[in-house]
């Protein structure tokens, strides 16, 4: 089962919220309000779950678990989102830092063309992830794979082909992925070697750093975008609150307060819901170049190894496909998330008249 599978199995699970009832010629505008309160709840728990099932920084993902699996309900989420989050970052910058000056000092002593020279360059050219597991796991089978051959290895890279240099050159052209795109324009400037290097390590480093990076940013621009209406919900209540309390000017002042929150609350997650459409059309593009990889795969002559291509190209279509109907979902939740907002506003002009 995949990760976007899981996710959607955990997001069929519905979460029970108290709904805040008041009495008398207030009571509409409280239960706006909780409503209100309600749904950025539900939105931000539901993200949540997308951060602890996909993000690519293990200690942030972990802390989303830990929100998630907490006790504490909504106020766990909450810290998550105003300081879990960044003391994770910080974590896993320290991690990070270790991490490249232990690599790199491998890299400078390593033997060109052992084992270990290799799958330390390779680390250094992938995510942070790689390096990671390269510190804990890959040095050491590094060196053990060079004992075994007495530090002769052999790359055993196919022939090249004419027609491989030509797919390589597409993608250097045409790849919508930055990062394959840099390693195939790389890989065309210098020999054939390089070609068959790409193949065999520097597409794939490339596909999951692009993979990566897009997972990366578009967490943490959704999570921008929720503390930016959550502040924006919190002051537009508050003024609410202000106005049931006080009458005359004071009452009409606080009332263009929270129109004017909630009316930037609206705006804010208009544009939300627009940015995660361009998202869409990016996973779409990468979804359609692994599709054409994997027709090209089938059908390609040389010696390459074209079914470790077109296993790779499957994947990468069914991941990216999963990654664009995921920004789709999460359009319609800031549209959703717009409309009420705007409602809100639109009650709030109401009272002033």
């Amino acid at each position: 089962m995949g990760r976007h599978t899981l996710l959607r199995a955990f997001l069929a699970v519905a979460l029970a919220f108290s709904t805040v009832i008041a009495t008398g010629a207030t009571s509409a505008v409280t239960e706006a309000s909780a409503a209100a309160a309600t749904d950025l709840a539900t939105t931000k728990r539901d993200f949540a779950r997308r951060v602890a099932f996909e993000n690519p920084v293990p200690e942030v993902s972990a802390e989303a678990w830990n929100a998630l699996l907490s006790n504490r309900g909504d106020a766990a989420i909450n810290d998550f989102f105003s300081t879990g989050w960044a003391e994770a970052l910080k974590r896993a910058a320290k991690r990070i830092e270790l991490n490249n000056w232990y690599v790199n000092d491998i890299f400078k002593y390593a033997i060109p063309g052992s084992h270990v020279y290799r799958a330390t360059e390779n680390a250094l050219l992938g995510t942070d992830n790689d390096r990671d597991l390269f510190v804990r796991l890959g040095y050491d089978e590094a060196k053990e794979r060079d004992r075994a051959d007495d530090n002769k290895r052999d790359e055993r890279l196919a022939r090249l082909s004419k027609e491989d240099r030509d797919f390589v050159t597409q993608l250097a052209n045409n790849d919508p992925g930055i990062q394959v795109k840099a390693a195939a324009q790389r890989a065309i400037t210098g020999s054939d070697t390089s070609i068959s290097l790409f193949f065999k390590y520097h597409w794939a480093i490339g596909a999951k750093l692009d993979d990566e990076r897009f997972r990366r940013e578009t967490h943490e621009r959704n999570q921008d975008f929720l503390r930016t209406i959550e502040a924006l919900q919190r002051s537009a209540l508050a003024a609410e609150a202000a106005e049931r309390e006080a009458s005359g000017e004071f009452a009409r002042k606080h009332r263009q307060d929270a129109i004017t929150n909630w009316e930037a609350a609206d705006e804010a997650a208009r544009k939300n819901s627009v940015d995660w459409l361009a998202e869409q059309a990016k996973a779409d593009a990468q979804a359609a170049a692994w599709h054409r990889i994997a027709e090209l795969a089938r059908t390609a002559p040389s010696e390459q190894d074209w079914d470790e291509v077109l296993r790779r190209a499957g994947e990468g279509n069914t991941s990216w496909a999963d990654e664009a109907a995921e920004a789709v979902r999460w359009a319609d939740t800031w549209k959703a998330m717009a409309e009420d907002m705007r409602k809100k506003a639109d009650a709030a002009k109401e009272r002033d008249h």
